[in-house]
């Protein structure tokens, strides 16, 4: 095995192992907001966090009242 292939795996592993990191804090994140375990978040559940809630309206891109675990992860990325 070369050192530029080792290298070059090793790298990939860890570029999985940060997007594995990331899904996981984002789910962790979600959750721990969403108080009533509906799988949306209520702009009350949002007013916990001020950058969430202060975006509430922009992040909301259906308009339904509710925050879905995508428009959170995108607004998160």
């Amino acid at each position: 095995m070369t050192k530029g292939y080792l290298k070059s795996t090793v790298l990939i592993a860890l570029c999985f192992t940060s997007i594995h990191s990331f899904a996981l804090d984002v789910n962790t994140a979600f959750y721990s907001l969403d108080k009533d375990s509906n799988g949306t978040l209520s702009e009350a559940e949002a007013g916990e966090d001020a950058l969430l809630h202060e975006n509430f309206a922009q992040i909301d891109k259906n308009e339904d009242g509710q925050l879905s675990f995508d428009e959170f992860k995108q607004f998160v990325k």
